[in-house]
């Protein structure tokens, strides 16, 4: 939270630092006066100005890179003004990006941010921050909105948008759509940062880096010439991603888990086993939950049940009858696995965080543990 309030301090200080609007210390206290309502009715109109495609175009490539993203707007604003689209408001001298001040911070955020991700040695260090800077581009460009549209008159009525039997306003609906367009997006490069990280191939992280940012700043390039392709170009990489969403996702929240657990348990190998009950992954669909959901699997008196849970709807639960069906643990390299064989069968995937453990996890779940189990060697298996 103390990072999303620097960078809001940041951006305010930008717009009362603005050199448009910066006064000489010399002019009385009338003029001085003068000058502000002249400033004030200049931002009223940039706020009036400021079209949905000034504000949509530029989302993809924050979400792609959102500190670099940031950094390419304000660099634009300040050394743009001979090719970028002359309406575009979101660019003009009276925006907050306009202030050498945010092009270096952000720059430096950029650099501190990306250089770790050239390394497989330092990526993790990088990845565990990715969604920090992800909210922190979420947070600024929402606060730049609410500042571009501070101008308006009090005494003027905000337009309201009816959805359903509530009422919100335009600023609100659209900072909205902002915050899930850069999640729903970034989710997705998350996801392919991972699968990148763990292939053994030194330069790839490289590559991919490089490949981002040189994504970002053509996206860029083209917004501040056409804001309205930019905003087409960021429709169809929204409905894409949005599309691949819920299969992403699953699986990141999958790979997440197992890569935490594993570091953590090279520094806390023993972990006490206090509940009859695990955090699994299915390899495959296991009935209404689908593959690679997160589930909490218990002992149950009449066997174990696999509980999906989901925040806007109800529980999907699968009742697994130990007369019906008996379950293996499995050791493995990246994963481990609870095998269950009988009427159902399905493949209940865990994280190593309960290896210096496991005989006790087997007991308490009441299955058998196979040490030393065949699968080991199938670490491809692990990772579909």
């Amino acid at each position: 939270m103390r990072l999303f309030a620097l960078f809001s301090f940041f951006i305010v200080a930008a717009t009362l630092l603005n050199p448009a609007t910066a006064q000489e210390s010399t002019e009385d206290r009338s003029e001085n006066s003068e000058l502000s309502a002249t400033d004030i009715a200049a931002v009223q109109q940039f706020g009036d100005t400021l079209g949905i495609a000034e504000w949509l175009g530029p989302l993809a490539p924050v979400a792609l890179s959102p500190f670099f993203g940031i950094t390419c707007l304000s660099g634009m604003s300040l050394f743009g003004q001979g090719w970028i689209a002359q309406d575009n408001a979101f660019l003009g001298e009276a925006s907050p990006l306009h202030h050498p001040a945010v092009f270096w911070i952000f720059l430096g955020l950029t650099l501190l941010t990306s250089i770790p991700r050239f390394t497989k040695v330092s990526k993790p260090l990088a990845q565990a921050v990715d969604h920090v800077e992800a909210w922190s581009g979420i947070i600024t460009m929402i606060v730049l909105k609410f500042l571009l549209s501070a101008g308006d008159l009090p005494a003027e009525q905000p337009d309201l948008v009816q959805l359903g039997v509530f009422s919100v306003t335009t600023d609100v609906l659209l900072a909205s759509a902002a915050a899930l367009n850069i999640f729903v997006i970034n989710a997705i490069k998350f996801f392919f940062e991972m699968l990148i990280w763990i292939t053994p191939v030194p330069a790839i992280d490289a590559i991919f880096e490089l490949s981002n940012k040189t994504a970002c700043g053509l996206l860029m390039a083209i917004y501040g010439y056409s804001p309205m392709i930019a905003t087409a170009i960021n429709a169809v990489m929204f409905l894409i991603a949005a599309i691949m969403f819920r299969w992403v996702y699953r699986r990141e929240i999958f790979f997440r888990t197992m890569l935490l657990d594993a570091v953590l348990a090279l520094f806390f190998p023993r972990v006490a086993v206090e509940k009859n009950e695990l955090y699994v992954f299915p390899a495959t669909a296991l009935g209404p939950i689908p593959a690679r959901a997160r589930c909490v699997l218990r002992r149950a008196d009449i066997g174990w049940t696999v509980t999906q849970q989901t925040l806007l709807s109800s529980n999907t639960v699968v009742q697994l009858e130990e007369a019906d069906c008996r379950c293996q643990m499995q050791p493995g390299w990246f994963t481990n696995s609870m095998d269950v064989s009988g009427t159902t069968t399905a493949q209940l995937t865990f994280s190593r965080r309960f290896n210096g453990c496991l005989a006790e996890l087997a007991e308490a779940m009441n299955a058998n543990l196979n040490e030393n189990s065949g699968e080991r060697g199938k670490l491809q298996a692990e990772l579909a």
